[in-house]
């Protein structure tokens, strides 16, 4: 009874504590979310492990420790810079409409803080980690820098030379993630697919928003919505919320042409094109690390609630709102990413295949990244449920028709189910848009205020083009000079005694253990 006196007596909280109060929980969730993505990087070492022949998994272990390293280090040194602030084209690249350099821009729509004003000299690494600047997110940034790294390598495994993987690594996240990370989130003052005052945003939110002052104008101005740099429609940016194509298309893309470029694995097609299946050495490993990747989306997509939300004025009860949406939402795409892949499974071949279905899982997981702030936990199921369903039929039309041997199915997992996830984020964004939808199906309006913004199917078409566009000439050109430099094919010998051996000179099991 005392203690009920004491917090009786105690005085009322001020608007600035409570702000303070906020700021203290937001830093503490999202570097524990962060945290837990970097964990991602055992689940991606178990799920290629187990996928390929056990001859290979020590080097895949090797692989993914050092493109940890490697990744940490270049996006420091200057992925960061890239992403973020265009860095060193700041300096040269002016915005439209408003004429600003992007070095000196402060841009009052977005809020949007130049390189000048986020870093303390011109060098890439110098930028400002205080909590009040922009960057203060690179640590976030990072971890997903590292986990679209881990990607491309999945789908090439068991024949990539180690020697090279280094550099690919260091090429990858150093210049290739970080150049479109930029257009997807780091350039609001700059890119084309998000910059208020661009003519690409403009002419999507022309086409594709109602105007400001019409009837349904004014109900979304009530909403919360706001215009473009023209004040007539309404800003509607690319929107990827955690990832779908920022991180895991792009890993997906890079791969696809990395599987191409490398070719197949030694025996895996007969002299007739047939494919010749090789099994994972490990299902339990794999459908362990499924799981083990499925709980760390929820920091993934936890995590960016903040990312995006960090600003709100309200912060505590974004906080409260938005973590459980993501968090609700994100759980029901990934059931039905697995019930879509046990579906198309039973189709296809009569039975319930555990690394269908761990695919699936991760599948459903990586499509709901682009739309999960501000869907609904429904759509998510509906989105897992087709990104799952797609898995099998896009795995063996990648292995039977395109004749690349994607040794993980990373192809059909993150690349397709991460431009489905971003067109579904576009579908429902635009029923928003035309008003088809009731306003309390549509996440941030209304009680519940967050920080992602709602895109129109128009932009995110925009976004899928940008994607191939930019990923298919890029990715040619690291592998071209990765083999160039280095060579990235392992020699035929190499690659039927295990690159464990061949490139480490150990087993990951070994025939006769020590004492």
């Amino acid at each position: 009874m005392a203690y009920l006196g004491l917090l009786a007596a105690a005085p009322p909280v001020s608007q600035e504590q409570f702000a303070r109060l906020a700021t203290v929980v937001a830093v503490c969730w999202w570097a524990l979310c962060f945290a837990i993505i970097f964990l991602m990087q055992c689940g991606f070492l178990l799920l290629e492990a187990g996928s390929v022949r056990a001859k290979n998994a020590a080097h895949v272990a090797a692989k993914v420790l050092a493109h940890t390293a490697i990744a940490t280090f270049c996006f420091w040194l200057v992925g960061f810079a890239i992403k973020a602030f265009a860095w060193p084209l700041c300096y040269l690249i002016h915005q439209r409409g408003t004429g600003t350099l992007l070095a000196n821009l402060e841009d009052s729509i977005t809020g949007y803080v130049g390189w000048a004003g986020a870093a303390a000299s011109w060098a890439p690494w110098h930028f400002n980690a205080a909590p009040a600047v922009y960057v203060s997110n690179f640590f976030g940034s990072l971890t997903f820098c590292i986990t679209s790294t881990a990607i491309p390598g999945t789908v090439f495994s068991e024949r990539f030379k180690f020697k090279a993987y280094l550099l690919f690594a260091a090429l990858y996240s150093g210049i290739v993630y970080p150049i479109f990370g930029f257009l997807i989130w780091g350039g609001l003052g700059g890119s084309p697919l998000l910059d208020p005052h661009g003519w690409v945003v403009q002419a999507m939110d022309r086409l594709f928003t109602p105007e400001v002052g019409s009837a349904l104008g004014k109900k979304l101005i009530a909403y919360g919505m706001s215009a473009d740099a023209t004040g007539t429609h309404f800003w509607a940016p690319y929107t990827d919320y955690a990832g779908s194509t920022g991180v895991h298309a792009l890993g997906g893309i890079v791969g696809l042409v990395g599987g191409w470029y490398v070719g197949p694995r030694l025996g895996r097609y007969r002299r007739d094109g047939s494919p010749v299946a090789i099994p994972a050495h490990n299902v339990l490993l794999t459908a362990f690390a499924a799981l083990l990747l499925a709980f760390c989306w929820f920091g993934f997509n936890g995590g960016s609630v903040i990312a995006n939300a960090a600003a709100h004025p309200a912060l505590g009860k974004a906080l409260f709102s938005d973590i459980w949406w993501v968090m609700v939402t994100t759980a029901l795409a990934g059931a039905g990413g697995t019930l879509g892949a046990l579906i198309a499974g039973y189709r296809l071949h009569r039975a319930a295949d555990p690394l269908v279905l761990a695919n699936g899982l991760l599948g459903g997981l990586v499509a709901i990244c682009s739309c999960v702030g501000f869907a609904p936990p429904g759509y998510g199921l509906l989105v897992g449920l087709v990104a799952g369903f797609q898995f099998p039929y896009t795995f063996r039309w990648v292995e039977r028709t395109l004749k690349i041997d994607d040794a993980i199915g990373s192809i059909a997992c993150h690349l397709a189910s991460g431009v489905i996830g971003g067109l579904m984020a576009g579908i429902y964004g635009q029923l928003f848009w035309w008003g088809v939808l009731p306003p309390d199906w549509i996440h941030p309006g209304g009680e519940l205020q967050g920080g992602t913004s709602i895109p129109t199917l128009g932009i995110q078409i925009c976004g899928f083009l940008a994607l191939v566009v930019y990923g298919l000439p890029v990715s040619y050109a690291v592998f071209k000079i990765c083999d160039k430099l280095i060579g990235v094919r392992s020699k035929p010998e190499d690659e039927r005694t295990g690159l464990d051996l061949a490139e480490h000179g150990l087993e990951a099991y070994p025939a006769e253990g020590g004492v």
